[in-house]
This record gives structure tokens, C-alpha cells and sequence, in this order.
């Protein structure tokens, strides 16, 4: 009998230690919730301003071709106006790109090559 009392209380003890440990590890739990989530949003927010940064870096670059294509397209157009000016008016491009009147012949073409222009205006 006296090892049945003694049984009696140590079982009850045990019980007691562990629902105290499972109490505390619920706490812990209760506890580590709210911080888990709040690193895996903060995560997640600097996952979702890496992809904004690239995706704005597309759409500037995307943006300069864009205006790049935009000049060459408008110098086009003014290269394809000054071509079209000339053939009215008369004139011949060469190949430096300036127009001279066809009533010069080749010949004082040549001759307009080979003498260099003096600064001096004679």
C-alpha cells in the first residue's frame, strides 16, 4: 500500500510538467505566429520592389529606343523633304551631302575638289 501511495502522487506531477510544457510551447507558438508572418510579408515586399526596380528598368529602356527610333524616323522625314526640295529646285546631291546646281559639269566638279576654299572670302 505504501507503494501505491507513493505511485499516486508522482503521476499526477508528470501531468502537471507537461501540461506546463505544453502550455509554454503554445505561448512560444502564439508568439512566433505573428513574427513568422511579418518576415515572410516583409519577404515578400522586397521580393515584389526587386521585380518593380526591373520593371521599371525595362520601361525606361524601352522608352529611349522608343524616342531613339523617334529622331531617326523624323530625320528621315527631313533628309526625305530635302531630297524631294532639291529635285525641284534643280539641285544634285554629292557626296559630302551638299547640293550643288547641276549647271556645274563634272569637270568643275573635279576642279572644286582638288582647290581647297580660302578662309579669307577671295
Amino acid at each position: 500500500m505504501v507503494a501505491g501511495i507513493r505511485q499516486s502522487p508522482a503521476a499526477p506531477t508528470r501531468m502537471v510538467e507537461s501540461e506546463g510544457i505544453l502550455r509554454m510551447l503554445l505561448l512560444v507558438l502564439a508568439l512566433a505566429m505573428p513574427l513568422a508572418t511579418l518576415a515572410y510579408l516583409k519577404i515578400q515586399s522586397t521580393r515584389l520592389s526587386y521585380a518593380m526596380s526591373d520593371i521599371k528598368d525595362r520601361i525606361h529602356k524601352e522608352e529611349e529606343l522608343q524616342r531613339k527610333l523617334m529622331l531617326e524616323r523624323s530625320r528621315y522625314q527631313r533628309e526625305e523633304e530635302v531630297q524631294v526640295y532639291a529635285q525641284k529646285v534643280g539641285l544634285q546631291p554629292r557626296k559630302q551631302g551638299h547640293l550643288i546646281q547641276r549647271v556645274f559639269t563634272p569637270e568643275d566638279q573635279r576642279l572644286a575638289k582638288l582647290r581647297p576654299v580660302s578662309s579669307d572670302g577671295f
